[in-house]
């Protein structure tokens, strides 16, 4: 009997759900809507990840003889979700430096915007270009944000996604 290879099918469904993801964010990119911070775009993304992970899974288990354990969810999971999560850094690398290089500029400006109309107080007077100026420094942490984030609910998904799919123990 030939070994499966966890590691194929995690490269694999990754770069898949990966290309939905991103031709998603290209959509909205060439809608001019990638600012707009909807939840419906956000539940989107949510879901066509974790629809990635589980028809990765069930692929597997139906490959394995319908077989698979709950470890194993989690291992493929977590792999899919950090196939995701690099290629969603690639892809932001991209769109920060080549497709619109005022990226970040833009978004802080909105960001600026919307806490001057929610919470004036927190900002002390401070003006745009000084809101923007202190903030540059730190928008270096939306990489590590996204590679933590989306392995963090790719694994939380996968436990719960292997306590659904698990091949039950017969008698």
């Amino acid at each position: 009997m030939e070994q499966i290879s966890i590691k194929q099918y995690m490269i694999n469904y990754g770069l898949i759900t990966s290309s939905v993801l991103v031709s998603f964010s290209l959509m909205l990119f060439f809608l001019e809507s990638h600012y707009e911070q909807d939840s419906v775009a956000q539940i989107a993304n949510i879901v066509i990840t974790y629809a990635g992970i589980t028809l990765g899974c069930l692929a597997y288990k139906k490959a394995n003889d319908n077989k698979i354990q709950a470890g194993t969810v989690r291992k493929m999971g977590t792999g899919i979700s950090l196939v995701i999560a690099l290629v969603s850094i690639f892809y932001t690398l991209f769109l920060t430096n080549v497709m619109e290089p005022d990226f970040m500029d833009k978004v802080l400006e909105i960001s600026y915007n919307q806490t001057m109309q929610d919470y004036p107080e927190a900002l002390n007077g401070m003006d745009l270009n000084t809101f923007i100026e202190n903030s540059k420094p730190f928008t270096f942490l939306t990489y590590p944000a996204i590679l933590i984030s989306t392995l963090l609910f790719g694994f939380l998904y996968s436990v719960v996604l292997g306590l659904v799919i698990k091949t039950k123990k017969q008698l």
